[in-house]
C-alpha cells in the first residue's frame, strides 16, 4: 500500500498459464469483437435488427471453431508473444502507476479473468478496477508504439466498429461496472497519454450473451453434424425459440 492506492508487486493475475487455462474453450473479451463479426449483407445495418444478430460471418465461425476445438480437445492454441505484446506487458504496470502518481485514479486493483454474470463459457479479463471521479469504473490500459495506433484507439468514435468496443462491453458485462476508463499512452512512454470514459451498453453486452449461447448450441451439435451444418441448424433453432 502506497499513498492509500493499492499497488501489487510485478506478478500479474493475467498472462500466466492458470489465466490461459482458464481462457481455453471460452469466449474472451480479447476476441469478442470476432463472435460479432457478421457477413456484408448485414454489415451497416443496426445491431438489434434480425437480421444482424443470425448472421455470422467468417470471422465469426473461425472463432467459434477454434473455441469449440479447446472445448472439446483441451489443446489451446499456442501462446505466441508479438513485440507489441511484450511492450504492453512491460509497460502496463508502470503506467497504472503512473495514473496512481498524477491522481487520475485510487484504489486501483488488478483483477482476474471473470465469467460473464450467470453464463460460465465467457468471460473477460479488464487491466483492473479503480475509483475514477470518485465512481468505480474498470480500467482498459493500451501502451501503444505508433501514433497511427494512438488515433485508431484514441480518436475514433467510440462505437460497434471501433478495434476495442466489443472487448470494452465485455469487461464491463464481467466487472459489473456501467463505466470504463480507457487510458491510451503516446508511443513509446508511460507519462503522457489521453483517456476517455466508454458507457455500458445494455443491448450489445445482451447481444453478446446471446451470440454466445448459439456458439455453444453448435458446439454442441459437432457430434452429429459438420461444423458449418451444426452452426445453421443452431441458429435456426435459435430464431425459431426467440420468434
Amino acid at each position: 500500500m502506497q499513498g492509500g492506492f493499492l499497488i501489487k508487486d510485478n506478478s500479474s493475475l493475467q498472462r500466466t498459464n492458470e489465466w490461459l487455462e482458464q481462457r481455453k474453450g471460452r469466449f474472451t473479451g480479447s476476441k469478442i469483437k470476432d463472435l460479432m463479426g457478421c457477413g456484408r449483407s448485414t454489415a451497416q445495418k443496426p445491431w438489434g435488427s434480425i437480421e444482424k444478430i443470425y448472421d455470422f460471418g467468417a470471422t465469426c465461425e473461425r472463432y467459434i471453431y477454434k473455441v469449440g476445438k479447446e472445448r472439446t480437445t483441451g489443446v489451446r492454441d499456442m501462446d505466441v508473444s508479438s513485440q507489441q505484446m511484450e511492450y504492453g506487458k512491460l509497460n502496463e504496470p508502470l503506467l497504472v502507476q503512473q495514473l496512481l502518481k498524477n491522481g487520475i485514479i485510487s484504489n486501483f486493483e488488478e483483477v482476474p479473468f471473470l465469467e460473464f454474470p450467470n453464463y460460465s463459457n465467457g468471460g473477460a479479463s479488464a487491466d483492473g478496477k479503480a475509483i475514477f471521479k470518485g465512481e468505480l469504473v474498470g480500467l482498459e490500459l493500451k501502451c501503444t508504439t505508433s501514433w497511427d495506433g494512438h488515433y485508431n484507439r484514441m480518436y475514433e468514435p467510440v462505437h460497434d466498429k471501433h478495434d476495442d468496443f466489443w472487448q470494452f462491453q465485455s469487461e464491463m458485462l464481467a466487472l459489473g461496472v456501467d463505466k470504463l476508463l480507457y487510458v491510451v499512452a503516446y508511443p513509446g512512454t508511460v507519462e503522457k497519454y489521453d483517456y476517455n470514459i466508454v458507457n455500458a451498453s445494455p443491448l450489445h453486452q445482451k447481444l453478446i450473451l446471446e451470440r454466445c449461447k448459439i456458439a455453444d448450441a453448435a458446439i454442441e451439435l459437432w457430434d452429429e453434424y459438420s461444423y458449418k451444418e451444426a452452426l445453421k441448424i443452431a441458429i435456426a433453432n435459435y430464431k425459431s425459440e426467440n420468434q
